[in-house]
């Protein structure tokens, strides 16, 4: 079997990197860079991948509101050239999205599958139409709605705390953002699971349970013994330009039925990379 990773440079990327058993060929952005129209064709007509994985992503969510031309291109027209690509190989795709393509309207109800969507800020815009672009285009997909992610890399929010305990003792953190810190390694064994399982469809994957960011901040501070001053704030104390929902956690039930999967909450799994390192 063929696996053709895109976005490879990535932390999510690399965590499947580490358990494909097959023919594998993982291309950074430097090497295949998906908005390239020209590009991607040849390179799925180069691989004639069984599976493509796409993690290539735009992700920069405050760059997506200025940069929006190149956000819309990457996160939703490329998905729909994907579909058109892989088509005559019958390849089955794995994109993932977001928790943000939901508004935060909910009251502390996480969101099942059948919630409508209603993003809130460009990136969110940009992704939805890429899911839409992958459904009414194609049949052999897998769609993973994802939040937070964290794992071996330097973007994502457990590095970024780790780094700013270095330079300050006092560290500001939101209270008003909500969702499920999720790791890349449930994340690509679960997807394997799916893939070998030949899943098609859309699901939410991500652990059980959810929390502030606020809170999260709290719980790596404890386990870390970093010994930081956290000070609670609201997503309006940063200036950012975009805005994030503040209750975006999605209920992970219909994955867990479908693929007959036990899935840890978000706690445990934190433990397990902070602590245990796995």
């Amino acid at each position: 079997m063929k696996y053709l990773i895109t976005g490879a440079n990535g932390q999510l990327a690399k965590e499947f990197a580490k358990i494909i058993d097959g023919d594998l060929f993982a291309y950074p952005r430097e090497k295949l860079d998906i908005s390239d129209e020209k590009e991607l064709k040849d390179c799925i007509d180069f691989v004639k991948p069984s599976i493509l994985i796409n993690t290539a992503a735009y992700n920069n969510v405050d760059g997506a509101e200025t940069d929006f031309e190149m956000a819309y291109k990457i996160n939703a027209v490329s998905v729909g050239k994907l579909a058109e690509y892989c088509e005559r190989y019958k390849t089955k795709i794995v994109h993932f999205s977001t928790d943000y393509v939901f508004g935060g309207k909910k009251d502390h109800i996480p969101y099942t599958e059948d919630d409508k969507p209603e993003p809130l800020n460009k990136y969110g815009f940009t992704k939805l139409e890429g899911e839409k672009n992958l459904i009414k285009n194609y049949e052999n997909f897998i769609i993973f709605r994802v939040s937070w992610l964290y794992g071996d890399g330097k973007q994502n929010f457990i590095y970024k705390f780790k780094s700013w305990s270095e330079k300050s003792k006092m560290i500001k953190v939101s209270v008003d953002e909500v969702s499920v810190p999720t790791p890349v390694k449930m994340v690509a064994e679960v997807t394997m699971k799916a893939i070998k399982n030949d899943l098609r469809g859309l699901w939410h994957l991500i652990p059980d349970g959810f929390v502030s960011r606020y809170d999260w901040a709290k719980k790596i501070n404890e386990i870390l013994n970093l010994n930081i001053d956290l000070i609670k704030a609201s997503q309006s104390d940063f200036n950012s330009p975009a805005k994030r929902p503040e209750f975006s956690a999605m209920n992970n039930n219909k994955i867990k039925r479908d693929l007959s999967v036990g899935i840890k909450s978000w706690e445990e799994y934190l433990y397990d990379y902070l602590v245990l390192k796995k």
